[in-house]
């Protein structure tokens, strides 16, 4: 063991040496001297490790009392006695404990940890030991801000000095400073005062300028709140079981099993204001990381789904009072995002942020009603011509669009009157409604949920649960599904889960409502309904007074005498006589004549006799057909000649006379197939017909001998070729004609 410790004299350093380099010389027992480092082992002489600190609240903002207060007032003035041993010690004697005592470095990192957030500050109170404890409270916070101070301090005079390249490398190799050391720091030091936010500076600036990888830490930290962003969110989709740290301690005092995760989100908010303001170089590291916008999704879905699920549970519990707190440290937050961007000039990124964050429609509106966007804009447009005008133009009207669609109010005040005005109702009509109870935000539709519905799947799955029990299970979940699985995956929450699930569901009395309504209490089925006469002036029914009803007949007589139906009959019929019945006249239509079969239109077919010509004649030579469709084109033109001048000569009449339509056609028929058909009675040579109509063409020609003219051959070479076809009574001209006329068999 080294003796002559002369490291408490001042004039133990007259070269001026950096503490690396300096040595004291030192003599041991058996007169041997030696050379000991100024940072070494030998130095940390205490036998008795540094004690740890116990936080002052029992949990969430409620102090100790009793015995648990006078515990943590021993604890305190142990760690009291510590830190200004700490502080005592030279130069070299401290850094060497903070180097080489682990305790020494862990109380003062267990003290920030545990230390109270300024945002949580106890209230005055006449309790003397509470005063004496806020008392010893600050002053051990004094204390740890000293050591702090003491740490980040290069130079304390001109013999205790150390050089910044191993002033930076105790710092950040050993683990002195570190990030999460740094927030929470922020957290129990806070911006209440002035002063504090000096000092706050004072220690990230020199912390920074020491050590440049502590800025890449930074990032690394602003990173990790989108996690911490989505396992708030878990915990609060899993009834503040997991999530967030993994949940709070099964035996803490809780109001509700979201007061863990409120307190998270608050100590989160508050960090990042207080980050912003201490450091606002990291404007690009948060625009990198898109942080705002993970901000903004945060408060559209998650806070309002916190909202309700806290007031279900307990509508005075104070997480509501915290959360409202955190939403606007939030907004705070995109605040001071935005004045950062707007003093760097970098108005397209502000642009596209607040164009981004119009998604969550709950997060516009608070941030709209607090902060109006209009008057940033008008100042980011002088500082930043360049910009387009309709980008600013649409963000604002954007935002100035949603806060007129959303009524007054924040959402706390909303979310607390729409739940107070169901509490009119019945208890499970409450529950039910509460689930689509109108909230300014994304997450909460507006559709009428089906619960009986969701009752009825549930019991499908599980048959052996009640009703009643279900019923207040899906006040809880969004759809049967979550409740199932909840369910099966034993998951329900605390006040859930100690429930009797045989519990039996009985529907609410409408009478009971209406006697809240009217302030009667009927017993009618008809009570509150069109027709109750009692409670409204003008029901829509009949009031019957005596025999019968209004307008009735009063005895059978008078019932079988009544001959109104007739009479409606006869007014009926009577409108049909408009109709005037002339006798018949010269140019008058003759509807005696049946023209049920007549071929009336051109597309029908001809008659049987046409017909059958023309299919004998269907295999004449390309001349003969040549000249016949010259014949009947002339022919055609010729019809449609006369057809014109007939219609023009009855253009004054509406309606044609149906005799003269068909005189019209049988003339164009003859004139078109009567050519072509053989004459009845033909006589003798040539084929010429004689004055009667031909039945086909001529095939007797002249006597043999004398000679047969060619239309007489080419009529025989006709009748060879086709008479297979025009055997047996013509049945398949027959069958032809009868297909034309839409005739089967």
């Amino acid at each position: 063991m080294l003796d002559n410790d002369t490291s408490n004299n001042n004039n133990c350093n007259p070269l001026k040496l950096p503490l690396g380099d300096l040595k004291f010389a030192l003599s041991g027992k058996d007169g041997v001297r030696r050379n000991v480092p100024a940072l070494d082992e030998h130095w940390v002489r205490r036998e008795k490790p540094f004690g740890s600190y116990p936080c002052l609240m029992s949990s969430y903002g409620r102090l100790k009392s009793g015995a648990a207060l006078e515990e943590w007032t021993f604890a305190a003035n142990n760690c009291r006695q510590d830190m200004e041993f700490l502080l005592s010690l030279s130069q070299h004697e401290f850094w060497s404990y903070m180097v080489y005592e682990e305790s020494a470095m862990a109380a003062i990192v267990t003290f920030l940890q545990r230390a109270n957030p300024y945002y949580k500050q106890p209230e005055a109170t006449q309790d003397k030991e509470l005063e004496q404890a806020n008392l010893l409270y600050g002053q051990l916070l004094d204390l740890v801000v000293r050591l702090l101070m003491r740490l980040c301090t290069a130079e304390e005079s001109d013999t205790e000095w150390i050089s910044p390249q191993q002033h930076s490398s105790l710092l950040y190799s050993n683990y002195l400073i570190s990030v999460p050391m740094l927030f929470d720091l922020l957290i129990a030091v806070g911006d209440a005062e002035t002063s504090n936010v000096e000092l706050l500076r004072q220690i990230f600036e020199k912390v920074l300028r020491l050590q440049p990888e502590y800025r890449k830490d930074l990032r690394e930290a602003l990173a990790f709140y989108e996690s911490a962003f989505l396992s708030m969110q878990i915990q609060v989709e899993n009834e503040g079981c997991e999530g967030a740290g993994g949940g709070a301690p099964l035996d803490a005092d809780l109001e509700t099993p979201y007061d863990d995760v409120v307190l998270f989100a608050m100590d989160c908010a508050y960090t990042l204001r207080l980050l912003l303001l201490l450091c606002p170089d990291l404007l690009e590291n948060i625009e990198q990381l898109r942080l705002a916008q993970s901000i903004a999704n945060f408060y559209d879905m998650t806070v309002p789904m916190l909202y309700k699920n806290i007031y279900m549970v307990n509508p005075g519990a104070s997480s509501l009072r915290w959360l409202n707190e955190t939403r606007q440290q939030f907004l705070f937050v995109i605040r001071r995002v935005v004045s950062l961007q707007i003093e760097a000039g970098r108005g397209q990124q502000l642009v596209e942020l607040l164009q981004e964050c119009l998604s969550a429609q709950t997060f516009v509106v608070d941030y709209q009603r607090q902060f109006p966007l209009e008057h940033d804009m008008e100042m980011l447009l002088e500082r930043c011509p360049n910009i387009k005008n309709y980008k600013v133009d649409f963000v604002i009207a954007g935002y100035q669009k949603a806060l007129s669609s959303c009524p007054g109010g924040i959402m706390a005040d909303d979310m607390v009157s729409n739940l107070d005005t169901e509490e009119e109702d019945d208890e499970y009509e409450d529950e039910d409604s509460s689930r689509t109870s109108p909230l300014p935000s994304a997450a909460a539709n507006g559709a009428t949920r089906d619960i009986d519905l969701e009752v009825t799947a549930v019991l499908d799955v599980l048959p052996d649960l009640g009703r009643g029990f279900i019923r207040r299970l899906l006040t809880r979940y969004e759809n049967s599904e979550q409740a199932i699985a909840a369910i099966l995956d034993d998951n329900l929450p605390p006040d859930l889960a100690q429930m009797d699930r045989q519990e039996v569901y009985v529907p609410p009395d409408p009478q009971d409502k209406l006697q809240r309504q009217t302030g009667v209490r009927h017993f009618n089925v008809h009570d509150g309904d069109r027709y109750d006469v009692l409670t409204r002036d003008q029901p829509e029914c009949i009031i019957k007074q005596g025999k019968g009803l209004p307008g009735a007949p009063r005895n059978a007589e008078q019932l079988l005498d009544d001959k109104r139906d007739l009479e409606q009959l006869k007014e009926r019929y009577q409108q049909y006589a408009m109709v005037e019945e002339t006798p018949l006249e010269s140019g008058e239509y003759d509807d005696e004549y049946d023209d049920s079969y007549e071929a009336l239109n051109e597309g029908q077919a001809p008659p049987v006799s046409l017909l059958r010509a023309r299919l004998q004649g269907a295999a004449s030579n390309s001349a003969y057909e040549a000249q016949d469709q010259v014949e009947d084109d002339e022919e055609e033109s010729s019809g449609s000649g006369s057809d014109t001048e007939a219609a023009k000569r009855n253009g004054r009449d509406f309606c044609e006379n149906p005799e003269v339509i068909r005189a019209r056609y049988q003339q164009r028929q003859m004139a078109k197939y009567g050519q072509r058909s053989g004459g009845s009675g033909g006589s003798g040579g040539g084929g010429s017909g004689g004055a009667g109509q031909q039945s086909g063409p001529s095939v007797v020609g002249a006597p043999k001998g004398q000679g047969q003219s060619q239309q007489t051959q080419r009529n025989r070479g006709q009748k060879e070729a086709h008479k297979s076809s025009r055997a047996n009574h013509n049945r398949k001209a027959g069958a032809a004609f009868k297909r034309s006329k839409g005739m089967m068999g």
